[in-house]
């Protein structure tokens, strides 16, 4: 293991949980505490804040920026910059222009879109290309205004507003056109679409201003694909991607439902595939910065090495696979897609310890630790689990002893040592279906729970360090601002959509600010993020919602 800081101090402990007893008799001296920061950028991407899906390789949604401190309050009309466009998108990836101007790469299902803050701190369109779909057609502002404001005049719950919401039934599934996108170092937008890789850049090269055009594509080969029959199904395999990352060289990772990882050359031409046998993908991808490719199927966690021209499952190279648990409710209601949220890279590359994060497939989820690289020698198996790779387990059960099902479907948020998820586990087992979310302003209906875990490096052992039970992320991601150690959750509270703002060491609430129940506030699954001046966004059912709370903090003209 490389010799590293720890970055690590616990603040508050939450004691005697169950679930939570997993230690070891290996104890290492701790070097000096320096700094908790991000994950570094890879080279091969843009060097904004958030340039694909959780911002960076390691998959962490954390951001080296200071977050909003102004005390809870409903925000205003003023605070509030939305931007009607059609639902799902794939971040809102920022790429910084030779001039100095700074833009917003924003993938949709229908569309792909340039934007930017302009110098009264509101977000401006530059640029967009209509692209092809299937099922539903192209939603223009008016339209997705228009309907949003007839639905909010229906009560949640009620039968006219399921009647009404049932119209998007199967545009998550359009979504899989837009939801894995990442911007690379040349200002060049790669998505993972259906059954092929699209790359579009400025119409006119370091533009900010010029239009979008398409460079290029390549369709996967499905002679070359491991096409894993999907359980439950009948009909034959489908090459959809399901998640994208990057290589250091530039080489575009993919990993597809039905079982293969694929990198691409950055020019499109050429592919490299390997295929995991009997077992599907239903989860993005994370890599370090040494090459290592961490892959979780519906079975087991890899890590997979890239070796320039090919991939190495070699234990030689360092590569490595573990099976984890799944239970009754993974095979009767939720698809047997085993673990349900990406995995997650803890531990920075110069740091002692170092781990990949994911939530198993149990009936009650747990997080799993797993050590990334070479396991301490004097590291002893931990009761309970399958391998000396685990180094913790623990029950995401948001405090409840008596929890049967909770389901992590949401990418944890890892900052350090620290890792929160929230509870994603609808009443009744029911999928996350657009329409179903559309729900999630109803009290009755929208999950509840928050909780944070920690690697406590003195003594060796994963541990719950914090829970709020009071507080709801059903379907979004929380973004950690780095500088001010604040966790901003968005959820509902009394049936309207709110931003929390958590101490992040402790989870204490810091403030609350009231956006609305109105569901273009919607986040349906998508990541927040956080601007460089710390202002919110996060692409919505309505559209894209940026958030000035700290009003005053602005770009200056011409962008970021």
């Amino acid at each position: 293991m490389r010799v590293a800081l720890n970055l690590f101090v616990c603040v508050a402990l939450c004691a005697g949980l169950a679930g939570c007893e997993t230690s070891s008799s290996a104890v290492r001296p701790l070097p000096k505490r320096s700094f908790e920061r991000p994950p570094p950028k890879s080279p091969a991407l843009s060097q904004g804040l958030c340039v694909m899906i959780h911002c960076d390789t390691f998959q962490s949604d954390s951001i080296a920026v200071k977050g909003p401190m102004q005390s809870s309050h409903r925000l205003s009309d003023s605070e509030i910059d939305m931007f009607w466009t059609s639902p799902i998108g794939g971040g809102l990836l920022d790429y910084r222009y030779p001039d100095g101007e700074r833009v917003l790469w924003v993938p949709k299902v229908d569309r792909i879109l340039k934007m930017r803050i302009n110098s009264n701190n509101e977000l401006e369109q530059l640029a967009e290309l209509q692209v092809p779909t299937a099922r539903f057609p192209y939603y223009d502002n008016d339209y997705m205004r228009n309907w949003v404001e007839e639905l909010d005049e229906l009560k949640p719950g009620s039968a006219e507003f399921a009647a009404k919401a049932a119209a998007w039934r199967g545009y998550q599934q359009e979504g899989l056109r837009a939801y894995y996108a990442m911007l690379n170092r040349d200002g060049i937008l790669f998505l993972g679409s259906l059954d092929r890789i699209v790359a579009y850049t400025d119409a006119e090269r370091f533009r900010a201003d010029s239009g979008i055009r398409k460079a290029g594509e390549f369709v996967l080969d499905r002679k070359d694909l491991n096409m894993a029959q999907l359980p439950g199904l009948s009909k034959a395999p489908l090459p959809i991607v399901i998640g994208m990352s990057v290589l250091s060289d530039g080489h575009v990772v993919a990993v597809t439902v039905d079982g293969t990882v694929i990198a691409v050359t950055p020019n499109l031409r050429k592919a490299y595939y390997y295929k995991l046998g009997n077992e599907t993908i239903w989860n993005s991808v994370a890599i370090d910065g040494d090459n290592g490719i961490y892959v979780v199927s519906n079975k087991r966690l890899r890590k997979l090495i890239w070796k320039g021209d090919r991939f190495s499952d070699a234990a030689a190279d360092g590569a490595w696979s573990e099976e984890y648990e799944t239970g009754g409710l993974d095979l009767s209601v939720r698809g047997a897609r085993g673990s349900g949220a990406a995995p997650v890279l803890m531990g920075l590359e110069n740091q002692r310890d170092q781990f990949v994060l994911i939530a198993d497939g149990a009936d009650v989820n747990n997080l799993v630790l797993y050590w990334r690289d070479e396991i301490p020698d004097n590291w002893r198996q931990l009761p309970g689990t399958s391998s000396r790779r685990v180094a913790g387990k623990v029950a995401v059960n948001f405090g409840r002893d008596d929890m049967v099902a909770s389901h992590i479907a949401t990418s944890p948020t890892v900052l350090g040592y620290g890792v929160v998820v929230g509870n994603n586990q609808l009443p009744g087992n029911e999928p996350a279906y657009l329409d179903t979310q559309l729900r999630l302003t109803d009290k009755n209906f929208s999950p509840s729970g928050l909780q944070k875990f920690v690697w406590d490096a003195r003594r060796a052992e994963f541990r719950s360090a914090w829970i709020r039970p009071d507080v709801a992320s059903p379907n979004s991601t929380p973004v950690v601002a780095a500088v001010n150690r604040r966790l901003y959750v968005l959820g509902g509270v009394n049936g309207k959509w709110t931003l929390s703002s958590l101490d992040w060491d402790n989870g204490s609430t810091e403030a609350r600010w009231t956006l609305g129940a109105s569901q273009r506030f919607n986040p349906i699954m998508l990541a927040l993020q956080l601007l460089p001046n710390g202002d919110p966004v996060y692409n919505a059912f309505g559209g894209i919602v940026h958030l000035r709370i700290d009003n005053g903090k602005s770009w200056g003209f011409g962008g970021l």
